[in-house]
């Protein structure tokens, strides 16, 4: 309940409270035209948002001593927030392949994820960020147990357009069981990528 206070021509004539409901019912109509207006702000993804291919190198951070190659691949999906000239959001999924070494040993890693990538067609600068699973052909690796062949991919990337379809960036990564086994040891990577839109 909300105390709600009418005023008449000589001030407050009564003192009441309404519920939430009453409330929404009475504002009903502004509440459907904010719901439109948000729907408008997403549209379809266009073509400057098309597929891309790269390859990844990096390094752990800390003393673990892993270091890994990568191969991805990312296409957009539908929808867009904002404003398809300037500053916006649009959605990927990427799946990705890669060795990852340590003390002598490697192991295969295999994954798909979503992210969420901000950019304009006027800046060169873009940001993504994003999480999905990743299969690991081992469960331990370079003194490090982790707990499970399945592990999740949480990451960061800030990345630099170079020419029209060429793109530089560099990401961190966290990859871990999520606490979904034990032990949950994990390992993060940094590392650079470029890759190329078609």
């Amino acid at each position: 309940m909300i105390p709600w206070v009418r005023w008449g021509r000589a001030g407050p004539r009564c003192c009441r409270s309404i519920t939430w409901k009453s409330l929404y019912m009475r504002h009903r109509s502004q509440a459907h035209w904010l719901l439109l207006a948000s729907l408008f702000m997403i549209t379809p993804a266009t073509a400057p948002s098309a597929a891309e291919i790269g390859v990844r190198a990096g390094a752990s951070l800390g003393d673990a001593g892993f270091n890994s190659q990568e191969i991805y691949w990312r296409t957009p999906l539908p929808g867009r927030l904002g404003d398809p000239r300037g500053w916006n959001a649009t959605s990927r999924l990427e799946l990705n392949a890669a060795r990852l070494a340590a003390a002598g040993d490697s192991m295969v890693t295999a994954g798909g994820n979503v992210g969420v990538w901000a950019g304009s067609p006027r800046s060169p600068v873009g940001f993504g960020l994003g999480t999905g699973p990743t299969y690991i052909s081992q469960t331990s690796l370079g003194g490090r147990d982790f707990g499970s062949n399945w592990q999740f991919t949480s990451w960061a990337t800030a990345q630099l357009r170079v020419d029209r379809n060429l793109f530089i960036g560099y990401r961190v990564q966290h990859t871990s069981n999520a606490g979904l086994s034990s032990p949950n040891q994990g390992y993060n990577l940094q590392a650079l990528e470029a890759h190329v839109r078609f």
